[in-house]
């Protein structure tokens, strides 16, 4: 009976690294440190074929920008050597809380099938509103 071999891919090629970042007004790792209401990372994680796009939105009443008062946000998102994306409080200037104070934030994580393009995320976190 005849046999086949299965390739197997590498970690290296599931892994999700090598990604592209995007936002509403720029693209690259050099979104890091960066303000903006939504964040994407999107990228291959089969080894073949399979994308995938995780999109990182502030909630409305975040106040990212500090404008109203509250401690402004930026971006901490890379590509290599490994995939990670996260809001960051300290990434120019430390947060601090008094004792026993507190710090409450919303995001939402959209995870969705392809490689979405910009217009696609817009287009997506306005017809679902919070």
């Amino acid at each position: 009976m005849p046999t086949s071999a299965t390739s197997v891919p590498s970690a290296a090629e599931t892994t999700f690294r090598d990604g592209r970042v995007l936002g509403p007004d720029g693209e690259g790792p050099g979104l890091m440190g960066r303000q903006a209401p939504w964040l994407a990372y999107s990228g291959e994680h089969d080894g073949v074929d399979g994308h995938a796009t995780l999109v990182f939105a502030h909630a409305p009443e975040n106040d990212h920008t500090g404008a109203g008062g509250a401690h402004p946000a930026h971006w901490f998102v890379r590509n290599e050597p490994f995939a990670a994306v996260a809001p960051s409080w300290a990434f120019h200037d430390e947060l601090e809380l008094a004792p026993g104070g507190t710090l409450t934030r919303r995001y939402r994580v959209v995870v969705a099938d392809g490689a979405w393009e910009r217009d696609e995320i817009a287009k997506y976190l306005e017809a679902h509103p919070w």
